[in-house]
């Protein structure tokens, strides 16, 4: 494929990019995607107010654009591809956030977290997180079935856990997370988007102000303690680093535990290997899923800083570049029959979370919740079964988070 610029003789052919056009497979990225990474070069595609980002679907090309010191994750960068209302109402609102900032403001930032964020520090709640599954599966089996397993287990698991870190009370979820699903709609009037995030910071800047008064031990008290007390950190960007953490903290593993239990249900071979398995098994066990599901569905979004050349392709500054995580994740020149879901493939190196400076604060934690709840999901409810048809399953539409909607089960 040419790298020609647009409107000029070979210019790089212009495609259709599956989102936000609803995926219709749970389990897998559009097939459209397996097209565009046996194409040479990278194809360009439209984004909204007319502009034309270059996509990236391969993996290898992900892992240099994702890492590359050349790309942009601000919204004001000349060139950066609004891909959805809410990307116009953050970027006329100058919101600030972690995601959307860039190194070395980023890394400031990010250093401020990343001690609450350890391995070490994560598996020191091991007890507790076991405790907040546990008791959520209480209140499943108290349940009669069918069950909706989004409502009764996948939502309150992740709620729970990072609820009890930040020191939000649970009690209040409800709000929040249906304040978090409004932002995060892909297809959303921007209106809407900017109340929704409106009334998520107003609710955590009165809990700023009430954790100001107290000496909690969660992370919102340390880092008001560390960095609002001593003004390394103004209230408005405090509030701020709690709604990402908070909302990123029950959306995406929340959609992971519905997604992973439905897949595993559909191949029950992999499940009782998965529980016959040691830990080191059912730990790649979560990798696999991570790197088969992908539910970042929304297109990883950057702008050009400075002329690079990728898969041949010579981008400039004021371009935008797409990157599908889910693509890259089923790329065969990375994973060896990359549809298959197999939890005893080598799949740690896989993008789901990201790569880069950019790469998820809580993985870690993510990890721990999801090896936890299948272990004790399919231990404590063996017979479990799905209930709802497969070819009509709810899923979410227009998120930028793919999951379910709801998820019956039987057992």
């Amino acid at each position: 494929m040419s790298a020609g610029r647009p409107g000029e003789p070979g210019a790089a052919e212009e495609v259709a990019v599956p989102y936000p056009t609803v995926r219709t497979c749970p389990f897998d990225p559009p097939a459209e995607f397996a097209g565009l990474r046996a194409r040479p070069g990278l194809p360009r595609t439209r984004a909204l107010e007319d502009g034309r980002p270059w996509l990236v679907t391969r993996y290898e090309d992900a892992k240099a654009v994702l890492a590359g010191p050349d790309f942009s994750a601000r919204l004001d960068t000349p060139g950066f591809p609004l891909f959805s209302p809410s990307d116009v109402q953050q970027r006329d609102d100058r919101v600030e956030s972690l995601i959307r900032s860039d190194d070395p403001d980023h890394l400031t930032r990010r250093r401020r977290l990343t001690r609450h964020f350890t391995v070490k520090r994560v598996h020191a709640m091991r007890d507790r997180i076991q405790w907040v599954i546990d008791s959520t599966l209480d209140d499943l089996l108290a349940a009669e079935p069918p069950a909706d397993l989004i409502g009764l287990v996948a939502r309150p698991i992740p709620s729970r856990v990072i609820c009890l870190l930040l020191g939000v009370p649970y009690a209040d979820h409800a709000f929040f997370q249906q304040a978090a699903a409004r932002a995060l709609a892909g297809d959303a009037d921007p209106a809407d988007v900017r109340i929704a995030l409106r009334e998520l910071g107003d609710y955590l800047d009165a809990l700023v102000r009430e954790k100001t008064r107290a000496s909690d031990d969660d992370v919102l008290s340390q880092l008001i303690r560390d960095f609002l007390e001593p003004g390394a950190l103004d209230r408005a960007e405090l509030v701020n680093i709690a709604m990402t953490l908070l909302v990123a903290g029950f959306e995406t593993t929340g959609n992971m535990i519905g997604l992973g239990t439905a897949l595993f249900l559909q191949h029950p071979e992999q499940r009782d290997l998965f529980l016959a398995g040691d830990e080191t098994l059912q730990a790649n066990a979560v990798e696999e899923l991570l790197r088969h599901l992908s539910v970042a569905q929304h297109p990883r979004q950057l702008a050009v800083r400075r002329e690079v050349t990728v898969a041949g392709c010579a981008l400039q500054p004021g371009d935008g570049v797409l990157i599908s995580l889910p693509s890259a994740n089923r790329d065969p020149a990375a994973f060896d029959d990359p549809d298959t879901f197999d939890i005893r493939r080598p799949a740690r190196g896989h993008l789901a979370f990201s790569h880069g400076t950019h790469q998820c604060l809580g993985q870690a934690l993510a990890r721990l919740e999801l090896l936890l709840t299948f272990r004790a999901l399919f231990t404590r409810v063996p017979t479990l079964r799905l209930v709802d048809d497969p070819e009509r399953f709810d899923l979410k539409t227009h998120s930028r988070i793919h999951g379910f909607n709801t998820l019956h089960v039987g057992w």
